[in-house]
């Protein structure tokens, strides 16, 4: 090679790392933890003090030898390439990020100059991802997110609920009310989010969305146009079972128990198909409810309370007059409910197993709960097996079926409160009810035995302090109460129910409760026999009811 074809090299050399110094300057560890997370960028940054790095090529692409592993950076960062087994960006990719940035820094006698470029070039990235996200296609965002998370988007916004929205070279967003994590960088193909999918999931077009009404560029009134084209509902049809539902529950009223036939029942379940068909969740469950109670009135059993049919029997006729007066497709959304909940990405959970109720349903489902406390957080987790038993007129409750445990575990459902477990890729819905999702991996950690006061947030002596943290209108919880003493539990045939009165250090009162059942007969028996001066700790919820705080146990802990 003569000298001439040696400068032209060298020239271009200069050149191209000239061009990646511009690109990689305004390169962040923000950036790089939103092209991959945080803990690669850390293993990074240290593997990268030991690693052997070789720059092989430096060109429109720049391609580098590091631990014996060929890293092909492009442009687009997101589009770089490692020959190792990842699929995704991995550390080598990174840490060639970050030896290229260092190998194309200025020398010291121009670092007043970069630092001013640098600070221009952040801006300018912010700038450009803000172009970014005010020119994506609005039509693309709604598609994603789908009508009833557009609802609750809209909801949001009514009640002023706004995320956090950190800008800098990548723009985090936390989505108020879920634990959702979503990170916008340039280009917007290559935000993360924490739910772990790489495509356009229905978390990025909201955190979109939401820059998008912080920069005040859409309009409400458009969305809201979009959702009542894109409904999943039927309005024609919701309005038509709405009339024929008045006039029906008109009727009952009207005609009263004691001059009610006895193909109610048959009535009532040909409105929850009705419901079913017009895609109103809500009231199919309502109706096989009502359905539930008619039946127990009609076989006389001792359990039934009048006060309970009229609560449920009032309480869907108003909601039925909501869906006949409104004309908001969010509210129609609401009242209507889902026959499945959406699961959203929880991460990985460490939980421990807490107990296990049997329920029997009256809109007509049997089955199974889990309860779990979750170690990192201390909040409570819920998995449930359901069946459904509104076809079968034998209603054989029974005991609870020996389910096999979800997440590849190699244990019975029951045996879950026995273990602590990990849960990898968790999903759950927005009240905490576990998915049984194929993707979610579990691993056994060991058994437990908790005692209940290593729970503090959930641990009770003082019924003062109960009564001011947990009784809230829609407290689903469970709670752990130590009383210091109680009465003797006093069973009523009349009312089928055994009653129990708990108090603490201060004489405050707690009332438990428990309606009989042939699943609970054993428990009753149970909590007949216990000693006033030695009450157990009792597990379960508490609520509120003529301005006495009322308690329906699920378990006792000695």
């Amino acid at each position: 090679m003569d000298r001439e074809d040696h400068i032209d090299t060298k020239h271009k050399r200069e050149n191209k790392m000239a061009d990646w110094k511009k690109q990689l300057a305004e390169i962040d560890d923000e950036y790089l933890i939103g092209l991959t997370n945080k803990g690669i960028v850390k293993r990074a940054y240290k593997d990268k003090e030991t690693a052997v790095i070789k720059i092989l090529k430096l060109e429109e692409e720049a391609a580098l030898q590091i631990d014996g592993e060929t890293v092909i950076l492009s442009l687009p960062l997101g589009d770089s390439k490692c020959s190792c087994p990842s699929r995704s960006i991995c550390k080598h990719i990174i840490s060639g990020i970050l030896f290229l940035k260092e190998q194309t820094a200025c020398s010291d006698e121009d670092a007043e100059d970069i630092t001013s470029e640098e600070n221009t070039d952040s801006t300018d990235k912010r700038e450009t991802l803000w172009n970014e996200i005010l020119s994506f296609p609005e039509k693309d965002l709604l598609k994603v997110m789908g009508t009833r998370r557009l609802a609750s988007f809209l909801t949001k916004v009514g009640k002023e609920v706004r995320p956090e929205i950190e800008e800098s070279s990548v723009f985090t967003i936390q989505l108020p009310g879920e634990n959702i994590t979503v990170k916008l960088l340039s280009p917007l193909e290559y935000s993360s989010c924490s739910c772990h999918k790489k495509e356009l999931c229905v978390h990025k077009a909201e955190a979109i969305l939401w820059c998008r009404l912080k920069a005040g560029v859409f309009s409400l009134k458009d969305l809201e146009e979009f959702q009542k084209k894109d409904s999943p509902l039927d309005t024609v049809q919701i309005k038509n079972a709405a009339v024929q539902m008045k006039d029906y529950l008109e009727e009952l009223m009207t005609t009263g128990l004691s001059r009610v036939s006895p193909d109610v029942t048959d009535s009532l379940e040909r409105f929850a198909i009705i419901s079913h068909n017009a895609g109103l969740a809500d009231f199919e469950r309502a109706f096989r409810g009502l359905c539930t109670l008619y039946q127990s009135y009609l076989s006389r059993q001792a359990s039934f309370l009048t006060v309970d049919l009229m609560k449920k029997l009032t309480g869907l006729y108003f909601r039925v007059n909501t869906l006949l007066d409104t004309e908001d497709i969010a509210l129609l959304l609401k009242e209507a409910g889902e026959f499945h909940a959406d699961y959203l990405a929880a991460g990985d959970l460490d939980l421990t197993g807490i107990t296990i109720e049997h329920f029997e349903d009256v809109s007509g489902y049997e089955g199974e709960t889990v309860y779990f406390l979750e170690t990192k957080t201390d909040k409570w987790y819920t998995y449930t097996v359901a069946r459904p038993v509104f076809y079968d007129k034998r209603k054989k409750w029974g005991k609870p079926q020996k389910a096999e445990a979800p997440w590849g575990l190699n244990c019975s459902l029951e045996n879950l409160i026995t273990l602590r477990i990990h849960l990898r890729d968790a999903k759950c819905d927005e009240r905490r009810r576990l998915s049984s999702s194929k993707e979610t991996r579990g691993e056994i950690l060991g058994t437990c035995e908790p005692d209940p006061e290593e729970f503090p947030r959930w641990y009770y002596e003082d019924f003062g302090k109960l009564f001011s943290e947990r009784i809230t209108g829609q407290n689903r919880d469970l709670v752990f109460i130590q009383p210091a003493f109680c009465e003797k539990a006093v069973f009523s045939k009349t009312e089928q129910m055994l009653s129990m009165t708990l108090y603490d250090r201060q004489k405050r009162e707690v009332i438990l409760e428990l309606p009989y059942s042939k699943e609970d007969a054993r428990s009753i028996r149970y909590l007949e026999k216990i000693r006033e001066e030695e009450p157990p700790c009792f597990i379960g919820k508490v609520y509120l009811r003529d301005g006495r705080i009322r308690f329906i146990p699920v378990d006792t802990w000695k």
